[in-house]
């Protein structure tokens, strides 16, 4: 094998004094771009915008504005409902009230929001119905307990000797 033949790729001064005629390049039309893509230019994007005023396709998607405020809410509101139940009746109530008007808003226009941020109001109202509910009871039982005690001393003086 020659030398040539080895190493095509190295780049050797050119003999100007062989009469060798290098070949032209080829031709390639105006109209028509490089045949690759210079390196410094970006690919497309892989999805294209849809036409305004609809959304698809989950672009341009935003999260409801509560949602998150009623699942902490929601999940706070539970063990509230130890203190007496006023702090789990008022985080539980607040966070019933800002799910329920976020799930409203997605079902309005599901395809504006995501359907995490609606998971996340759904679980919030829940969790704030749930505490409510039990914030109530444990309200009622506490006041039926004040009252027994106010009506009939003598019976909680002996309930609470009992106890000791």
């Amino acid at each position: 094998m020659s030398e040539e033949q080895e190493n095509p790729q190295e780049n050797k001064p050119i003999d100007l004094s062989k009469n060798q005629n290098p070949e032209p390049a080829p031709f390639q039309p105006l109209d028509q771009g490089p045949a690759t893509p210079p390196p410094f230019q970006q690919p497309p994007p892989f999805q294209q915008p849809p036409p305004f005023g609809q959304f698809g396709g989950g672009f341009g998607q935003q999260n409801l504005p509560n949602a998150t405020a009623a699942l902490v809410l929601g999940i706070l509101a539970i063990p509230a409902c130890c203190f007496y139940g006023i702090f789990g009746l008022i985080f539980g109530v607040i966070a019933w009230i800002l799910g329920a008007g976020d799930m409203k808003k997605y079902q309005l226009n599901p395809n504006l929001y995501t359907e995490s941020s609606y998971k996340n109001a759904k679980a919030g109202k829940i969790c704030g119905m749930i505490a409510t509910i039990l914030s109530a009871l444990f309200i009622v039982i506490f006041i039926l307990i004040i009252a027994g005690a106010i009506t009939n001393p003598q019976m909680f003086d002996n309930f609470i000797k009992g106890m000791k």
